[in-house]
């Protein structure tokens, strides 16, 4: 039997993590019409009940999805390492609450004081929300009777050797979580610190007792042996039995130990054990040992973000996208330069002759007088002559696809405006100029690059004066 281990799982997310210093990755927001437009794809078999606004479909990760997003795509933002983070589970710390203790041997045969079978799981990294402070809980009162006591004292210290608080605790600060780290707090996570905070290399900073052992009528004294050296402690009675070892020194190099209790006059000898540190001790090594297996990107988009993103309109997809091209064509295309600018629109445009005193209604459909096309309207700034369009089609089921928005005589495809012919929808009539549809062309070759991510979610709407932060948490 083999595994994955927790710091391959870590290595991968640091691993993606780093494609943001060497690739192109957009943030794209898309969808702005419901999701149960009729015009649309609507993946109806793709979520339990009707798929309305409120119960968005589930994605799945095939080309008919892919797709879809491409065609109601609006527009794109660049994405840069300063955009995401590292991210652990966040445990606040709480008074009363029963911590989990760090130690090398944690398994479904040796569960946590929280019953938990993996230091992944465990309440084991701890975040002080007053400071900021964010600790490892090197031991929680365990020994042979109890698995653990509850915490009343928050730890505090920001030095590099353990705090052993009145509780009886051990802390190991780790790092502290700056202002510029802020937009990476969310209710679930914590940012995690690449710094390190190390104070011995595999030293020996609690033993545990095991059994307690009886009769002894003096304190005994402990030797260590291990692979290690200078590790040091001194043993507390409760009674005629062993209750406590403190550690007078840590030492360091431990990979294994051994505690040997001396002399007390002992009926029944005590038993310890040793919890060693992991490879490079506590601290050396804050991704790995907090677990650092998922990845928080984190984008906001300022409004009518530099002319590209529309506002007072809903979007209702987000995806990721690698390295996508510069727009060549409407169509698929095969690989051409990569698209590098800062945002980028991939909405369709048609530059009118006069601005419209009132735009169209959002998703209203919009009709060419003499090619037959449709389209379903986006955006239009007030008194401008450029609207945006995106040209859905059913195609989860394409027997819904009308004839009549096909030239089936000439190409086989959706129907295009054309220029000098007459726009109407509900409300609307304006007529295309005779470059408007060739003067403003996307920016973003859609269909290009490679998807990495895509949620379906409610429909988010937009304001000139709003920001919308976008977290996303992938879990590797």
């Amino acid at each position: 039997m083999a595994l994955i281990t927790s710091k391959f799982r870590t290595s991968a997310a640091s691993g993606f993590a780093s494609t943001f210093n060497t690739d192109n990755i957009f943030l794209v927001l898309g969808r702005p019409q419901p999701w149960d437009n009729a015009l649309s794809t609507n993946f109806s078999t793709q979520a339990s009940g009707t798929v309305t606004d409120s119960n968005p479909p589930n994605p799945i990760d095939n080309y008919l999805n892919e797709a879809a997003f491409w065609r109601d795509a609006m527009a794109g933002v660049k994405l840069s390492a300063s955009n995401l983070r590292l991210v652990t589970n966040r445990n606040n710390w709480q008074y009363g609450t029963i911590y989990d203790m760090y130690r090398q041997d944690i398994s479904n045969a040796s569960p946590t004081a929280n019953s938990k079978y993996t230091l992944d799981d465990a309440l084991t990294i701890v975040y002080v929300t007053s400071t900021g402070n964010v600790y490892k809980c090197l031991y929680n009162g365990k020994n042979n009777t109890v698995s653990g006591v509850t915490s009343t004292v928050a730890p505090s210290t920001v030095a590099s050797a353990a705090q052993t608080t009145a509780d009886g605790y051990i802390w190991k600060y780790l790092y502290t979580i700056t202002s510029a780290d802020a937009d990476f707090v969310t209710a679930n996570y914590i940012p995690v610190a690449a710094t390190s905070s190390v104070n011995n290399v595999n030293g020996i900073d609690v033993a545990v007792i095991t059994s307690g052992g009886s009769g002894y009528s003096t304190t005994p004294s402990i030797t260590i042996y291990g692979d290690g050296s200078g590790a040091t402690g001194t043993c507390t009675l409760s009674g005629t039995s062993v209750s406590k070892i403190t550690m007078t020194q840590v030492g360091s190099g431990y990979t294994w130990a051994k505690i040997v209790f001396n002399g007390g006059g002992a009926s029944v000898t005590a038993n310890a054990t040793a919890v060693i540190a992991p490879f490079g001790g506590h601290g050396s090594n804050n991704y790995y040992e907090t677990n650092a297996h998922n990845v928080m990107i984190s984008g906001t988009i300022s409004g009518y973000y530099n002319q590209e993103f529309p506002v007072n309109q809903d979007f209702r997809t987000v995806g990721i996208v690698k390295n996508p091209d510069q727009y060549v064509t409407s169509q698929v295309t095969s690989a051409g330069t990569t698209y590098t600018t800062l945002t980028g629109r991939i909405l369709r445009t048609l530059t009118m002759s006069s601005g419209a005193t009132t735009a169209p209604t959002n998703d209203t459909v919009l009709t060419g007088s003499g090619s037959g096309a449709s389209g379903l309207f986006v955006f239009q700034s007030s008194g401008t002559i450029q609207l945006q369009y995106i040209q859905p089609v059913a195609a989860d089921v394409p027997s819904n696809i009308s004839d009549t928005s096909i030239d089936t005589a000439g190409t086989k495809k959706l129907k295009q405006f054309v220029a000098n012919e007459t726009i109407t929808g509900t409300g609307y009539s304006q007529v295309v100029s005779g470059n408007g549809i060739t003067a403003v062309t996307p920016e973003i070759q859609a269909y290009s690059g490679q998807l990495l991510y895509l949620d379906y979610r409610q429909p988010v709407t937009r304001s000139a004066g709003q920001n919308e932060k976008i977290n996303i948490v992938i879990n590797f």
